[in-house]
């Protein structure tokens, strides 16, 4: 499967749909869809399993339209698919042909399905070890600057006519041993406050031959606290001119082929 075979009906002029403009679903219940693989289902178990971590966390929204976003060419509703994979295959293509709108739903997409996996497929528990406490983290807001020893990596970015600001990832409080995910965060050095945006990236997704800066930064960090050199890959990338980036949206516009950091 490559990239171009995403189908994409409106990806040139794609409008996401008011919330309030949608349908109710009918009301999901655990059993409903505790038998689905996100990895090997029908469009309509993907559709539900969806809805129904939608309707259980009030942290997590995103319109009804954008599902039907990942469908690919030659798309059977009978068919079988991988929707982690279209997922992640639709984001680096709505990166691509520019459509950040698009791409900032389907970041919501991949975290719902991420969700679904954590909580129904492995039964997983959230009990986070060694993680930042987001209080207020249903509002997107952060009481509390994180702990710099509990950073996996950080960055300083921009500066000049750029906005410097810096990013820093630590461990999703979903995030297990055997599945990591890195949440980040972006601190604005000019206004002394953090961005409302947050990344949320599951690596074991990650789409490496393509992975966009940002993920590279959430993988690199994430190897180097493994290898307790912090603050080490990432940095490396940009002294020597491998990666280029000269604000926060070269974060989410350039990218690098991530398996060549684990040559």
């Amino acid at each position: 499967m490559v990239i171009k075979e995403i189908q994409f009906k409106t990806h040139l002029n794609y409008q996401i749909q008011a919330s309030s403009n949608e349908k109710d679903e009918a009301t999901l219940t655990v059993s409903d869809v505790e038998n689905i693989n996100l990895r090997k289902c029908r469009f309509d178990d993907f559709k539900d399993a969806l809805i129904y971590i939608r309707n259980n966390n009030p942290e997590i929204s995103f319109s009804d339209a954008v599902i039907d976003t990942v469908k690919p060419a030659g798309f059977s509703e009978d068919k079988i698919y991988n929707f982690i994979e279209l997922i992640e295959f639709a984001k680096h293509t709505a990166i691509s042909i520019g459509n950040m709108a698009l791409f900032v739903e389907l970041q919501k997409l991949a975290r719902a399905a991420d969700t679904f996996t954590l909580e129904i497929r492995h039964k997983i528990t959230r009990k986070p070890t060694n993680i930042i406490p987001f209080e207020d983290y249903n509002d997107y807001e952060i009481k509390e600057p994180p702990v710099i020893t509990d950073e996996l990596g950080s960055c300083v970015i921009g500066g000049g006519n750029d906005e410097p600001v810096k990013i820093t990832a630590t461990f999703h409080e979903s995030a297990t041993p055997v599945t990591p995910i890195v949440s980040i965060r972006v601190f604005s050095l000019a206004t002394n406050s953090y961005l409302p945006n947050v990344d949320i990236i599951n690596l074991d997704t990650i789409f490496k031959p393509n992975a966009t800066l940002m993920e590279a930064f959430a993988y690199l960090s994430y190897q180097d606290y493994q290898k307790h050199t912090f603050n080490h890959s990432f940095d490396q990338l940009l002294a020597n001119g491998v990666v280029s980036v000269n604000n926060l949206e070269d974060m989410y516009s350039n990218h690098y082929d991530l398996n060549l950091a684990d040559n």
